[in-house]
């Protein structure tokens, strides 16, 4: 084959791969030609000059393969690079144009990045709770097992530790199963600065293997770590607070122990007790159960050994890692064979419930996942907001450069050349928009993690990491296609010689432009009205949990926690003393008006099985569940429980007196629904091995969980008959509570200063507290509806004035023919309300698939709310009509003369 490089400049400026084939087969026929005619005039016969010719040229076919193939390379790069170069020169122009026109620019810029940089801060959170990898080994393996009562009591409860024993050594479908204790305790940390509380919590030796935590430092817990026994503290203490090994969390470590580097063998005092620090978590370790500072080891045997205990108290959860290839259903099919095993075997104690399982990230996330995807549809309808408004923003935009465009036009642009231009003006301003929504997604991330940390996991990051900034800059990147693809496409449809020809924007403005424009605002009413009417529907469930009443009166109450060490406070003797003495204490404070002690809060009861004796038992054999709190004689009064029937608790019931109990109306009427409970006599927990107690009063119901619209059976008994190691103190006063935590804490220093308090906050905080869930949706949802409302009434205003200023002419004509300002008026009144009644219209089916969505959010509201629909088409029709105000005063002032002239 012939060198070919001579003929390479066929390729200098190829423009496109058609020309180059037709370019190599005319230079190859000239070849040949030029060739054979070289042979002929040197004698040779024409025939035998041109297979001459053709010899010496070599394989035709492979030389013209290879010749394209080089065109072809030649043209894809010539093109990338004309392709870079027309992109640059349109980056430079677009930027020229917007900076042409500032206060557009602005706007345009300000509305992206409100609306980008919230769907940015929701996809964040979104990403944190429910998208990223659990900080555990192969985190999807991991599920979390616990109890479902039959009676639907408890959907999520712990399990017996016989129970846990049974499942452990019977399942086939887990690698290991580990338990913890359902319930973090405090505990009191002691150091030379003074006491504090901190988080302790009690965990099976295996617990972290089966989790597939490494240590940051030193090393895990071992079964040699594990406390072993029982000790006779209260009926939710089984496991002795003797254990001598702790793990400390990274938190902890640095801000307890200053991030020493040789914390491992350490010792540190919790609970009046000297333990040996083993390791140090990872710094992104979050347990199943929140934050935590301190875990130590149990040891499951001794109370599985005990029968009275091993199945009567129900205080664990488990956590198991799935055997490889074995799915969730698998493993739940088993243990539901289990657990009605478990039920045959021991009816008194396991017939009650069922043992289910759920992925460990849905157990940690709760019930986050709807409210977070709800937040994310109300975002996407925010952002949709912006593209319909900057849609018809652009398009008037690009109407009021028909001059320009159609000039380009007849000097030899093409119009897809145009079109590319004016979509990267909208990709500019877009990118432009979301670089500063990333700004506006942070500002929001680190407002969350300050407002919302309690209404979120503890796992979740809140972080604005790289995924974040990637699926911002991909959102950014199709929004400006979004809103600038329309107005682009309409230069493909304009007539430059019109437009040259024509110096009224309005007469060159089409009825299509304008329908255009008409049904972006349309469209926009609709998603406005869809996400008002969500934020109404949950702002007035929220309102409906706020406004209940609560059974009993938080306001001016304090309440603190305090936790006593069981080395320090071994005897219920030594616990009663302190309460005793505590309690008098902060009585003789200055503006105190009642004083008494609960083992917990209204707001967070635990739970208690109890049989009635003499009542029938059960069909299926199980004992139900009611709520249960263990109070002083004054609880009731200090919180303005009201008594129904019956007495309070007094002097009679004291420790070693017979055991006695106050128990609530639902509970009355629930189990007594015939009958007199005053006198009845009931057993808490298994029948065989619990004392019997007598019901001596009845108080009016307390409502422990808002989000519930019927208060919970719920029992009392009093501290002196049976005092648990820790109590929450609650003291009336006629002032500011926080005033009283000063002088709460000095009584309390001056009895034992080992001692701390914990959780110190006024009622109604504590309170308010349980609706932190509820109130996030609620807020965001609202802010996003306002956002929504703002543009849209923008979109609005925008689109009248528009069409209004396209219609000068008319109207200058019409007012000069003889019309009133009022009959203009008219004409624009009626214009708009055809298009907000299309929105409303679209806003119907919106409002109803919204309110499908949001069903299980409401609480005692009905799903179509008259009062939370009504306000939001009001409020909505109240900003458009305002919104139409300055188009109409300037249409109907406007001087015919001047329209005219303009014509």
């Amino acid at each position: 084959m012939p060198r070919i490089s001579g003929i390479r400049r066929l390729f200098r400026f190829p423009s496109s791969e058609a020309r180059v084939r037709s370019d190599i087969d005319a230079e190859i026929t000239l070849h040949l030609e030029e060739r054979t005619q070289k042979l002929v005039a040197q004698g040779q016969d024409p025939a035998a000059a041109r297979a001459a010719a053709l010899r010496e040229f070599g394989d035709v076919r492979a030389a013209r393969a290879e010749l394209e193939e080089i065109g072809r390379r030649r043209v894809r790069h010539l093109r990338r690079a004309d392709w870079w170069s027309d992109l640059r020169q349109d980056c430079k122009y677009g930027v020229r144009s917007l900076l042409q026109a500032p206060l557009f620019t602005l706007l345009a810029i300000v509305t992206l990045a409100l609306g980008i940089g919230a769907n940015a801060a929701v996809f964040g959170v979104l990403k944190s709770v429910l998208l990223d990898t659990l900080p555990y080994a192969d985190a999807d393996r991991l599920v979390r097992v616990h109890a479902r009562w039959l009676d639907g009591s408890m959907v999520r409860g712990p399990m017996s530790a016989g129970t846990v024993a049974d499942l452990a050594s019977r399942q086939r479908s887990f690698e290991r199963i580990a338990a913890f204790v359902d319930n973090v305790s405090d505990a009191v940390y002691g150091d030379e600065s003074g006491s504090r509380i901190t988080r302790l919590a009690w965990v099976d030796p295996a617990f972290f293997d089966t989790l597939g935590v490494t240590p940051a430092r030193g090393r895990l817990l071992t079964p040699d770590d594990a406390a072993s026994g029982l000790a006779p503290l209260s009926a939710a203490t089984l496991v002795p607070d003797t254990a001598l090994a702790v793990l400390v969390t990274h938190a902890a470590w640095q801000g307890l122990l200053g991030g020493a580097l040789d914390v491992p063998g350490r010792t540190v005092r919790l609970n009046g007790v000297t333990r040996t620090i083993v390791g140090v978590l990872p710094r992104d370790f979050v347990g199943p159960f929140g934050e935590v500072d301190f875990y130590a080891a149990f040891d499951l045997a001794p109370v599985a050994a005990r029968p009275t205990m091993a199945r009567s108290a129900h205080w664990l959860s488990a956590i198991g890692r799935l055997q490889p290839g074995i799915t969730h259903e698998v493993a739940q099919r088993e243990l539901t064979s289990i657990g009605a095993d478990l039920a045959r075997e021991h009816p008194e104690a396991n017939s009650g419930f069922a043992i289910t399982s759920m992925p460990l990230r849905e157990a940690m996330v709760g019930d986050m996942r709807t409210p977070l995807l709800v937040l994310m549809m109300s975002a996407a309808l925010v952002l949709f907001i912006a593209c319909a408004n900057l849609t018809g923003a652009v398009l008037a935009r690009t109407l009021s450069r028909r001059k320009e465009l159609a000039l380009r036009l007849v000097l030899g642009a093409g119009r897809g050349r145009l079109i590319r231009q004016l979509l990267t003006e909208s990709v500019l301003l877009a990118l432009t928009g979301g670089a500063a929504g990333v700004l506006v997604a942070w500002l929001a991330l680190s407002t969350l993690r300050v407002v919302a940390r309690t209404a979120l996991p503890d796992s979740a990051d809140l972080s604005l990491d790289g995924s974040v900034v990637l699926v911002t800059a991909v959102l950014s990147l199709c929004t400006g296609l979004a809103f600038g693809l329309a107005p682009a496409l309409s230069v493909d449809r304009s007539d430059p010689q019109v437009a040259l020809r024509t110096e009224s924007r309005g007469a060159s403005e089409s009825r299509r432009s304008r329908r255009l424009r008409g049904l972006l605002v349309a469209g926009q009413i609709a998603l406005c009205i869809s996400l008002l009417a969500g934020a109404g529907l949950l702002a007035r469930s929220l309102w409906a949990m706020t406004t209940a009443p609560l059974g009993f009166d938080p306001d001016h109450v304090l309440s603190a926690t305090v936790q006593l060490p069981p080395r320090d406070y071994p005897t219920p003797e030594a616990r009663i003393r302190f309460l005793d003495q505590f309690a008098e204490r902060l009585r003789a404070l200055p503006n105190v008006q009642g004083v008494a002690d609960v083992s917990l809060i209204p707001t967070v009861p635990s739970r208690t099985s109890f049989s009635i004796d003499g009542a029938p038992q059960e069909p299926n054999g199980t004992e139900p569940f009611v709520l249960r709190a263990m109070v002083s004689d004054d609880y009731f009064r200090t919180l303005r429980i009201p008594l129904r029937r019956g007495r309070l608790f007094d002097v009679r019931d004291r420790l070693g007196a017979p055991p006695t109990v106050v128990i609530s109306e639902s509970m009355a009427r629930r189990y007594w629904p015939q009958g007199d409970p005053l006198g009845a006599r009931i057993r808490l927990g298994p029948a065989a091995q619990a004392a019997a107690m007598e019901v001596v009063g009845i108080v009016g119901d307390v409502r422990n969980d808002r989000a519930r619209p019927d208060a919970e059976p719920m029992l009392y008994r009093p501290s002196r008959q049976s005092p648990w190691p820790f109590a929450a103190f609650v003291l009336r006063t006629g002032g500011e509570p926080l005033a009283l935590l000063k002088p709460m804490e000095r009584e309390l220093a001056a009895i034992d200063r080992g001692l701390a308090l914990q959780r110190a906050m006024p009622l109604r905080t504590a309170v308010g507290a349980g609706l932190a869930g509820r109130q996030l949706p609620v807020l965001l949802m609202t802010s996003f509806g306002a956002l929504a409302l703002l543009l849209a009434s923008v979109g609005v205003y925008a689109m009248f004035a528009s069409i209004a200023a396209a219609r000068l002419w008319e109207f200058g004509l019409r007012m000069a023919l003889g019309s009133r300002p009022r009959a203009i008026a008219g004409l624009v009144l009626r214009q708009g309300a055809g298009w907000m009644a299309i929105g409303l219209t679209g806003g119907a089916v919106g409002v109803a698939l919204v309110v499908r969505l949001l069903r299980g959010l409401l609480y005692e509201v009905a799903p179509f709310d008259p009062i939370a629909l009504g306000a939001a088409v009001a409020l909505l029709i109240g900003c458009a009509t305002l919104a139409l105000l300055i188009p109409l005063r300037r249409a109907t002032r406007i001087d015919p003369v001047t329209a005219l002239r303009t014509q």
